[in-house]
């Protein structure tokens, strides 16, 4: 808020700096404290942008108000500058935000060209006196931002420091408060009405944050977290203890394609789940596609490995218990898609030497895409009953991949 211009001026600077130097992030539950490298968004400022009470954004989420000022004259603070400043933080008080700060940019060559200036207080003091009451440190000086000098370079450090402390009280006050919120959603998981798709998207949002600040095991988590609930809803749905909101998961099986693992983030089968519109395979793959990706981030390339062939295990199970409908074969093509792009995915993170002295973690998933090789020979008549040949699994294996499918030797 305050001069947009003034603050497009140093804009650049401040994207380029508040990154740089990294910050102690403490936590409670006793968890450590992790060195972090804060980024920011800066968005000029509008009520509506306020969160509401039981707002669950937290990405998009305004955590620290910034108003911006230079005015070096008396006069011209009492008639305009000052009420501009009461309007803001009225507006904040309003929406009970606390998380606020003031810039006041001073520059030599403004004062040189006002007469009316510093009587008695500064315009700083002024400010600190009408809106900071115990909060002094609540208003910041940035001298002469633009020069290159001694002087300006510490007042950089100064204000750095201040806005990367507020940033991140903010940041973590609001983060444990969302997290709050998230656990009170899932207490409410044996309610009527509840609903597996809105929470997982409220605990992805978590997920994401931690991503965004590069903690990725705190991602993962988070996703594994999920994971576990839904196993569990399955497993008691096969027990007899069925949730109403499973029943969606249970419309029959009409896509086969297979894992999908080359992108970060599939907004088609998220918005799926966004919509409560998700079949199991389109959850399960998404699913495991963002588990994959925070997996490769933390160099564990293996572990997607022996996670993919528990899952795909664990799916085929999960259809049998939700009673899925599913097309004769079409769960064998699904498999044996989802390994070979599994395996390909783990070629493209590692080089060729730690490929082969780790076979040991792709052998189950090769066993069980030749399985899946030679039962769809069976069905489609590529394999006679005699028993297959490397011909017939050769021929079985090029059509296999005229439907989408790579060659495992050839990569076609």
């Amino acid at each position: 808020a305050g001069d947009q211009a003034l603050f497009s001026s140093v804009y650049s600077i401040l994207m380029q700096q508040l990154p740089r130097e990294p910050m102690e992030w403490r936590r409670s539950y006793g968890r450590p404290p992790k060195m972090i490298h804060l980024e920011a968004n800066f968005v000029q400022f509008k009520e509506e942008l306020i969160p509401k009470e039981g707002n669950r954004a937290l990405l998009t989420f305004p955590f620290l108000h910034l108003f911006w000022t230079d005015c070096c004259d008396t006069e011209v603070y009492k008639a305009t500058a000052k009420d501009e400043i009461t309007k803001w933080q009225n507006i904040l008080k309003a929406y009970s935000s606390s998380d606020w700060l003031i810039v006041v940019v001073e520059s030599d060559a403004k004062k040189k060209n006002k007469t009316n200036i510093l009587p008695r207080t500064s315009i700083v003091d002024k400010i600190r006196n009408d809106f900071c009451n115990k909060q002094s440190d609540r208003c910041v000086v940035l001298t002469d931002p633009l020069k290159d000098s001694s002087r300006t370079q510490e007042s950089w450090n100064a204000f750095f420091t201040k806005l990367r402390t507020l940033l991140l009280m903010s940041f973590t006050k609001n983060l444990g408060k969302f997290e709050d919120d998230m656990r009170t959603m899932r207490e409410k998981r044996t309610e009527a009405g509840w609903s597996f798709c809105e929470y997982f998207m409220v605990q992805e949002e978590l997920a994401f944050v931690f991503e965004m600040l590069q903690q990725f095991e705190d991602a993962l988590v988070q996703y594994d977290e999920l994971d576990a609930l839904f196993t569990q809803y399955v497993v008691n749905y096969g027990a007899g203890d069925g949730a109403n909101w499973l029943t969606s998961f249970c419309q029959p099986v009409r896509s086969w394609n297979g894992l999908v693992l080359r992108k970060p983030i599939d907004m088609e089968k998220r918005e799926l789940i966004q919509k409560n519109k998700a079949t199991l395979l389109d959850l399960r793959s998404y699913l495991f596609s963002r588990q994959c990706t925070l997996l490769v981030f933390l160099q564990r390339p293996w572990e997607v490995a022996q996670r993919a062939l528990e899952l795909l295990h664990n799916c085929v199970q999960e259809l049998k218990l939700l009673e899925v409908s599913v097309p004769g074969g079409a769960l064998d093509c699904w498999v044996f898609l989802s390994c070979l792009e599994v395996l390909q995915r783990i070629e493209g993170c590692c080089d060729q030497v730690q490929l082969e002295s780790n076979y040991c973690h792709t052998v189950g998933l090769w066993s069980y895409a030749t399985e899946k090789l030679q039962s769809l020979g069976y069905l489609c008549g590529l394999i006679s009953k005699r028993g297959p040949n490397s011909e017939e699994l050769n021929r079985t294996v090029d059509v296999l991949a005229g439907l989408g499918a790579e060659h495992p030797e050839t990569g076609k």
